[in-house]
């Protein structure tokens, strides 16, 4: 082998390393292709690897001095090696393109997961202020719940407890601990517990709030109890608030008011109204019962004389111990009332059966020793009527009152006659 064939072996020798080495990077540039280029890179490596081994043949040929027909061979690799380089030219460019697309997808996909990120961080943000806004107000909320006077407490379908405010724990003599799921009816009477379901099954079953007053068997104070819808689960009520406001004084005050307005201040007795008000119930009751009563209706004699001769002073005394009189004559649970200036009613002096003519002149009889203990300048004296309520022949008040007056007058008159 001359000296010219053997640089020439080593020149294709080199060209054979760099096409090995060339086939290496072109397999690594193969696993990050798309699916599409894969099988133009497998083509283009066979052919590759062709020419690798084309190299190696032709410096085989000039090494060992085989008789072959070198410049067909040269001719061939030269044809081939330049359509080989347009064809890796070509699918350079299009790997580059695939490359730019996968980096444009990339871009476009980190650039929407950046906006998603950004649009999370925001909603976290959002969240986070939310939840710290519902702490406050949830704070807020158990601050007044806590601070208030009323007992507050939230129930569920089935009346057990999942909330009661601190003052309603101690009016039940609970812990804060403890009462979570524990039935209505563990703190309460049987009576309590079956007025209260009936109150709370309305609002359950309506979702209207309820208002209800009434006394507690524990230690006699009146509440206003209020039940309002607290929770709903695809628009079932599933649990309701209950404020329980104490209402003693006001029920005191109320009731305080309502004897101011059926009592007559002078005497202390039952006025008009107060009569109407008790009397009517009485008359149903004796209807009902087919029982008849007796009503009498006195009047003071000659109290224009004892107002004017010794004062509206001694007036005011000749009523009270009028009405002193009657109380002593009747029973505690008749009613006496003043209905007019110095007109008066007690009902029932007697019922059916009863000899009124007895219980009238007991009456006189009272009056007469009354008057005999007093040394007055004048006589303490009553005309007075008597009048029957007929159950079987039931009339009003009012006419009762009429036919009381009547009779009452005639006795006045018999009186001055005789």
């Amino acid at each position: 082998m001359s000296f010219i064939e053997s640089i020439t072996a080593i020149q294709i020798l080199i060209g054979a390393a760099i096409m090995l080495f060339s086939i290496a990077a072109g397999l690594k540039i193969k696993k990050n292709v798309s699916k599409k280029l894969r099988a133009k890179w497998t083509v283009t490596l066979s052919l590759m690897f062709f020419f690798f081994f084309g190299y190696v043949f032709t410096a085989m040929v000039l090494i060992l001095d085989i008789a072959f027909a070198l410049e067909i061979i040269t001719g061939t690799i030269f044809l081939g090696g330049a359509c080989f380089v347009y064809v890796v030219i070509r699918l350079s460019q299009l790997t580059i393109r695939d490359i730019n697309e996968k980096d444009k997808h990339i871009n476009g996909y980190a650039k929407s997961l950046a906006n998603r990120t950004s649009d999370l961080e925001k909603e976290i943000m959002e969240r986070k202020k939310a939840d710290e806004a519902l702490k406050k107000s949830e704070e807020q909320y158990r601050s007044l719940v806590e601070s208030t006077d009323d007992s507050i407490c939230v129930v569920n379908r089935n009346y057990r407890y999942l909330f009661i405010n601190k003052k309603h724990l101690a009016r039940l003599g609970l812990s804060d601990e403890g009462y979570i799921g524990r039935l209505y009816n563990e703190f309460h009477s049987p009576e309590e517990t079956k007025a209260f379901i009936e109150k709370a099954e309305v609002v359950f079953n309506r979702g209207e709030s309820v208002h209800h007053e009434y006394q507690s068997l524990r230690d006699g104070r009146y509440f206003l109890l209020t039940l309002s819808p607290a929770q709903r689960v695809e628009g079932t009520i599933t649990a309701i608030t209950v404020i329980s406001k104490e209402i003693t004084d006001y029920k005191r005050m109320q009731e305080q008011l309502r004897e101011l307005s059926l009592t007559d201040q002078l005497t202390c007795i039952y006025n008009r109204r107060g009569l109407f008000t008790l009397v009517d119930p009485m008359l149903k009751q004796a209807k009902r019962q087919k029982k008849g009563i007796f009503m009498l209706y006195a009047d003071i004699d000659n109290m224009k004389e004892i107002n004017d001769t010794f004062g509206h002073r001694e007036g005011d005394a000749a009523l009270i111990e009028t009405v002193n009189i009657l109380r002593t004559n009747y029973r505690e649970s008749d009613i006496i009332a003043r209905i007019g200036g110095d007109e008066f009613v007690v009902i029932p002096v007697g019922t059916t059966g009863d000899n009124i003519e007895k219980i009238v002149d007991r009456l006189e009889k009272s009056l007469e020793i009354y008057n005999s203990k007093r040394t007055h300048d004048y006589r303490l004296s009553l005309s007075i009527g008597v009048t029957y309520y007929d159950p079987e022949n039931p009339c009003t008040i009012e006419e009762l009152l009429t036919q009381a007056d009547e009779l009452m007058y005639k006795y006045k008159k018999n009186k001055k006659q005789s």
